[in-house]
């Protein structure tokens, strides 16, 4: 069985210094453009993958061009040189994979524990700070109600813009400020930190979450997680879990049956809170 989750997007808002400006002109654009890539390519033989953007002209690859005709078509096509590529729409991780990244992004074993261990459902209201490149937020809010995020660092700040932007995310608020200095939120589902001393929020986060609401804080370092627990304690926020996950990925080929050499390992310790 399959299960579908519809978003009913809210209008994005961009808040630079503190005040809010509307941008419903550009996420009409960007709805209309479908969201910045139209359709992906896969070669059969390869696995070599193509973004498209543009659907009113013919699409140059290595195996061929593929005319806007095929373009149209979702399915097997044939190109030019007679060889077969996939052509489908795209999904959230097709764009996921070709946005922009600036700074270290949260890996998606990361992200994936987080949205088991919080419950983010379509009536969430969520707040990230730090947000980065964007992919932990556009994450959250590819399931999420809503979700406001917190950016201090200009550079950081454009690119996040940027992929909300070709995302087509309604439902993203960004502020251009300093989570440090307060949270204006209030009621909030779930709260996400990847900052470099997230323990000076964990004043605002009381009075930010909802009562049960959960706050996850992602640390590389294991000093940065002895002092967020030596501050969080004697507060409302209770830390209930902390998690680091590997990921190792595997070799099938006939007869050969291992463990790839390489492995995505050690990234972020995640610190699972929640306030009671």
């Amino acid at each position: 069985m399959q299960c579908f989750i519809v978003l009913m997007g809210l209008p994005t808002s961009i808040v630079a210094n503190g005040k809010v400006e509307e941008s419903q002109q550009k996420i009409k654009k960007n709805r209309f453009k479908m969201r910045h890539i139209q359709k992906i390519l896969i070669e059969q033989k390869t696995g070599k993958k193509y973004f498209v953007k543009d659907l009113t002209d013919d699409f140059h690859t290595s195996a061929g061009i593929i005319s806007k005709k095929d373009l149209a078509k979702n399915g097997v096509v044939t190109s030019s040189k007679k060889k077969q590529l996939f052509c489908f729409e795209p999904t959230f991780i097709d764009l996921w994979e070709n946005m922009t990244k600036g700074p270290q992004i949260v890996q998606q074993k990361d992200v994936g524990l987080i949205l088991a261990k919080t419950g983010i459902n379509p009536c969430s209201v969520v707040v990230d700070a730090g947000g980065g490149s964007g992919s932990l937020c556009l994450s959250l809010a590819n399931i999420c109600k809503k979700i406001v995020v917190y950016e201090i660092n200009k550079v950081h700040y454009d690119i996040l813009e940027k992929n909300v932007e070709q995302f087509g995310s309604t439902n993203v608020i960004l502020k251009h400020q300093d989570i440090y200095k307060g949270i204006n939120e209030t009621n909030v589902d779930i709260l996400t930190l990847d900052l470099p001393e997230p323990w000076h929020v964990i004043p605002h986060a009381e009075n930010a979450l909802k009562v049960g609401g959960f706050m996850v804080v992602y640390l590389p370092n294991l000093t940065q997680v002895k002092m967020f627990l030596d501050t969080i304690k004697r507060t409302t926020i209770t830390v209930l879990d902390i998690i680091e996950l590997l990921e190792r990925h595997w070799k099938i080929e006939e007869r050969i049956m291992r463990p790839e050499h390489e492995m995505l390992g050690h990234t972020a310790f995640l610190v699972f809170c929640r306030k009671f």
